[in-house]
């Protein structure tokens, strides 16, 4: 492969023998743990577009307001992904493993915060497992997610420190002091993630604006673009041309939040993941794999996402029922279970909705759902 190629290679069938021939690895990239929190701001729009839930929910929330007087804000309200970093890894390993054949690498990025990349180093100091981190960067009205892997776990945590104050106080001098010194580490992958995707929803037009401002800045301190798992394939192609443009490779980024494992992944010819940075960063050489799950219907799978944080998991550390990853902010921003609401009206509105995503979630309405979608891959959730 030359230099600056980036593949795109479909999954064909279980332990293909010619990946074993043609690389040594295969890499699991941006996948989310339970120290990530997935704020419900946007949900009420969400909501809006599947008629049964928003009629069961609009009334609910109204006869909260009527009878209570309380204003429900879904920003207060966020959710906690079911899996551990142990178990989140554990399922990359094992799709890579039963799949492929190939070694595993796995880089576990959860949303500000690198205690995934910790743990799995603490239970195995031995690990390859990078200390890795999805790093929210305001700029320009909108807001870049972007995938540091492979932090140095001496300083790991000072550098979070960094990104934290640059989040809470943007300016463009730091941003890109910060960048400057990533790009100086040889060892660090910087990714673009989603970068098509107004994740935050900034003003219309706004995202597009600031993506552009952004890569005039900041190219040089870029090491690749993201094509995501969670995103639609009309999406991803256009990552695929911005890459061309750019001459950056795109690599994968399977931003699993549930119990599915990453729809993409990267085929490697690396041993470690220091040389799968080297791969990436020196040779510009990306070779992506689309696994079988790519191919389902985008707007299920999301729907099944969303059905994991709402149901019982396998659950470490006392988290197996969903009421215990599900938390409302008070009004000095201190998080609160909802198993604190138990039995209260907030409670049966949560309960409700939980009702509801079971039903559209169960495999005896799923393929009602995917005749329904037909033709229809584009992201709705």
């Amino acid at each position: 492969m030359e230099r600056g190629n980036t593949q795109v290679l479909r999954f064909r069938k279980p332990s293909d023998p010619s990946f074993a021939a043609a690389f040594r690895s295969a890499v699991s990239l941006h996948s989310h743990t339970m120290h990530s929190r997935e704020y419900l701001g946007r949900l009420p729009g969400y909501i809006a577009k599947v008629p049964i839930a928003s009629l069961v929910i609009e009334r609910e929330i109204g006869r909260l307001h009527l009878y209570t007087g309380r204003v429900f804000d879904f920003r207060r309200i966020f959710w906690t992904p079911p899996l551990s970093p142990r178990e989140a890894l554990q399922l990359e390993q094992r799709q890579i493993q039963t799949q492929t054949s190939l070694r595993p690498m796995v880089s576990l990025t959860d949303h500000d915060n690198i205690e995934a990349g910790l743990h799995i180093r603490m239970l195995d100091p031995g690990s390859d497992t990078p200390v890795s981190v999805e790093w929210s960067v305001p700029y320009a009205g909108s807001v870049f997610h972007l995938g540091i892997h492979n932090l140095p776990a001496d300083c790991a945590k000072e550098k979070m420190a960094q990104f934290a104050n640059f989040t809470s106080n943007p300016s463009e001098l730091s941003l890109r002091a910060l960048l400057g010194e990533l790009a100086a580490d040889p060892g660090i992958l910087v990714v673009l993630n989603h970068p098509c995707w107004d994740a935050e929803a900034a003003a219309p037009g706004q995202h597009e604006m600031a993506l552009k401002q952004f890569l005039e800045d900041f190219r040089t301190d870029l090491h690749a673009l993201e094509i995501n798992g969670m995103r639609s394939r009309r999406e991803n192609h256009t990552v695929l041309a911005l890459a061309r443009e750019l001459n950056l490779p795109a690599i994968s980024g399977g931003d699993r939040h549930g119990c599915e494992p990453n729809a993409v992944l990267n085929l490697s010819t690396a041993g470690t993941f220091a040389e799968f940075v080297s791969e990436i960063r020196s040779e510009q050489r990306s070779t992506v794999l689309l696994m079988p799950q790519y191919f389902d219907n985008l707007r299920i799978r999301l729907l099944e996402s969303s059905w994991h944080a709402l149901c019982d998991a396998p659950g470490e550390f006392g988290r197996r029922h969903w009421m215990t990853r599900v938390f409302c902010e008070d009004v000095h921003g201190v998080p609160r279970p909802l198993s604190e609401f138990t039995g209260t009206r907030f409670h049966r509105i949560i309960d409700k909705f939980r009702w509801i995503m079971a039903l559209l979630a169960s495999p005896q309405i799923r393929p009602a759902l995917r005749l329904a979608l037909l033709g229809n891959e584009e992201a709705g959730l």
